[in-house]
């Protein structure tokens, strides 16, 4: 009887690791946008372009590309949730951005200073544009 309850248990183990451990990949600006926060985009969010890749492995490791417009006073909410603050040192973009990633002149950009991976978000607040590229490895 034992025997049986430590295969189960083993076929339960193997199951959950092996599930939790596969790839995601998307360009739907939509879907990328609900694996990123992890809900569907808000009524007063509109989704332009999205790119996305998550490692299989059972931590969370990502590199996302987003562009959206939305509401000036929830890209004040993001800044400060996100504790944003101008970028001031010189910026470098991603080898691998999609070809849509392109940085207008005008946008401020902003990062993190907990973020040493490269995370780096433009933003305009008068219209508000958001153009970003998060990643945590």
């Amino acid at each position: 009887m034992k025997t049986n309850h430590v295969f189960y248990i083993t076929i339960i183990l193997f199951s959950f690791l092996f599930t939790s451990c596969i790839e995601q990949n998307s360009d739907d600006p939509n879907e990328v946008y609900q694996l990123w926060s992890g809900r569907e985009p808000e009524k007063d969010v509109k989704i332009l372009n999205g790119q996305y890749w998550q490692s299989a492995h059972f931590t969370l490791e990502y590199k996302m590309y987003m562009e959206l417009y939305t509401t000036p006073e929830w890209l004040k909410e993001f800044i400060k949730i996100n504790k944003l603050e101008v970028h001031t040192s010189e910026i470098y973009l991603p080898d691998d951005a999609p070809s849509w990633f392109q940085p207008k002149i005008g946008l401020k950009a902003f990062s993190s200073p907990e973020d040493l991976q490269g995370s780096i978000y433009f933003i305009d607040l008068k219209t508000g544009y958001l153009l970003f590229h998060e990643i945590q490895l």
